[in-house]
């Protein structure tokens, strides 16, 4: 798979080096590889941590990205009979 780094995408050189770099392989693509697969496990963590009863609002905010939304909903519910 080629991935375009040239014209409007030059930002993508220097991102997927760091990339790299964060996840401690040697290689572009080998960074690319360990940000998708830790990118679906942190999701399916995030959905998990959102329904969990000690989320808080200023914990969903803390955990959004600009990519991912963590929202927080209490919902509660009266019944007088």
């Amino acid at each position: 798979m080629r991935i375009n780094t040239n014209g409007e995408k030059d930002y993508r050189t220097d991102l997927y080096e760091r990339t790299a770099e964060r996840f401690g392989v040697g290689t572009k693509s080998g960074g690319i590889d360990a940000a998708c697969q830790f990118s679906n496990q942190m999701l399916r963590n995030l959905e998990h941590a959102a329904e969990h009863p000690d989320m808080t609002e200023d914990l969903a905010e803390l955990l959004s990205t600009t990519n991912v939304t963590v929202e927080h909903r209490l919902v509660t519910d009266l019944t007088i009979d």
